[in-house]
């Protein structure tokens, strides 16, 4: 399968002027945030939008030899997972609860809190009964005491698991997934970062935090760049961002759609501009490192880049329902999940993966970065309450979006026809 190819020049040019005219996304009419203030509405959405897609757990680099494992709360879902690679390399999931009494099988201190580690046998603290990799029975307590092959005939609840670029996911529609993954990303998605090489940033920082809103207001944080220079001011130089001498104002490069997941293009900082002493001091922004790194992609598969922009600052990459990876000139990435706690209440999950330092340098560069960018993070969590008590006062019925929005228009009008559905 070939890799998408660039538009051309001249296609770009005799676009309309408007992204919210040329995507097809319904017009600038405004848009009401209902889905986003109603209890009964993320019960329609548990069923319709996660229930019946694939869904990003994990990166396969957490699995690195046979028997290890980690689970994965699911609270959307009212279930957990138990993650694990198999003595034959294939990773599988499986509902973490043991098929006799229906105990939670695998947890430590606290049933409710993630856990990783490595076993080949899996024991439930209830009545000691064992599974393996597979998922097979290996220990049955008192064997006599079965009716027939009731406790031989053992075995985990298997959900259908697949890896795309090393990340995994896995599909929770009942009788099973109504299409294979690769379906659901589309071959633009499937075969377009073939040449990206995910694996090699095998730094990892994490950031773990619940945000007091609905998780669609997160992903429309993250979905435009219109808020930088109101709610990120502190991390821009006075200068940065204006046009003709006037406001801060952002534009990005490129918006595309593929199907249901959304994508766009932002140019980047820059050299030389920072806005603290330890960003010169350390060459680092916000929006990354600008020491020298080991690994540097300042060539993006088209994929990423489909209008090959030389100024490319961040290829951003929301999939399908609450999954983004983003790309950072010239070489990192980061990924954004988002899980429905309540309809108000959000966690997120940002993990952040770059080049193994060769240097202190680099280390450091990277660590102011991450600092900065974690900062931005959390002041983007920390909105969702705010602007949850706003729309939920009803003050008013609709709100229009600006042009810089049309992702946000895109992932609302996705939710209400998937919804649509099935309710």
């Amino acid at each position: 399968m070939s890799t998408p190819k660039p538009l051309a020049a001249d296609a770009v040019a005799a676009a309309p002027t408007h992204w919210t005219d040329r995507l097809a996304v319904g017009g600038p009419e405004l848009v009401d945030y209902q889905d986003s203030i109603s209890p009964s509405y993320l019960e329609l959405e548990r069923e319709a939008v996660f229930r019946r897609n694939w869904l990003m757990i994990g990166r396969d680099g957490e699995l690195k030899s046979p028997g290890s494992y980690f689970t994965k709360e699911l609270e959307v879902l009212k279930t957990s997972l138990l993650v694990v690679r198999g003595k034959d390399a294939k990773i599988r999931s499986f509902h973490n609860v043991c098929p006799h009494r229906g105990n939670k099988l695998v947890w430590e201190e606290d049933p409710r809190k993630e856990t990783q580690g490595r076993s080949l046998l899996f024991r439930c603290k209830y009545h000691g009964l064992g599974f393996d990799s597979n998922g097979d029975l290996r220990v049955l307590s008192d064997p006599e005491s079965w009716s027939g092959s009731q406790g031989r005939d053992l075995h985990l609840a298997e959900v259908p698991t697949e890896v795309w670029n090393g990340f995994i996911f896995v599909n929770f529609t009942p009788g099973g997934p109504r299409q294979r993954l690769q379906d659901h990303l589309g071959d633009f998605y499937w075969h377009g970062f073939d040449d990206y090489p995910f694996a090699k940033f095998t730094e990892r920082v994490s950031l773990r935090a619940t945000g007091k809103g609905n998780w669609k207001l997160m992903l429309d944080a993250l979905s435009e760049g219109f808020h930088v220079f109101g709610l990120h001011t502190p991390f821009f130089p006075p200068s940065f961002g204006k046009m003709d001498g006037g406001a801060p104002k952002f534009r990005a490069l490129h918006y595309e759609l593929h199907g249901k997941h959304r994508a766009s293009l932002a140019g980047r900082i820059p050299e030389g501009v920072f806005g603290y002493r330890i960003e010169t001091a350390a060459q680092a922004t916000g929006g990354g490192p600008r020491h020298p790194m080991s690994i540097a992609m300042p060539d993006l598969p088209p994929a990423a880049n489909p209008i090959a922009a030389q100024d490319w600052g961040t290829s951003l990459n929301a999939i399908w329902p609450n999954w983004m990876f983003q790309i950072f000139y010239p070489g990192w990435y980061m990924t954004f999940t988002l899980w429905p706690l309540a309809y108000n209440e959000t966690r997120v999950e940002a993990d952040w993966y770059l080049a193994p330092p060769r240097n202190f340098s680099e280390l450091w560069s990277q660590q102011v970065s991450l600092s900065l960018f974690m900062d931005a993070a959390l002041q983007d969590v920390s909105t969702l309450g705010a602007m949850q008590q706003g729309l939920e006062s009803n003050a008013f019925e609709r709100y229009p979006l600006s042009d810089e929005e049309v992702l946000v228009r895109h992932l609302h009008r996705t939710v209400r026809e998937e919804v649509a559905v099935f309710s």
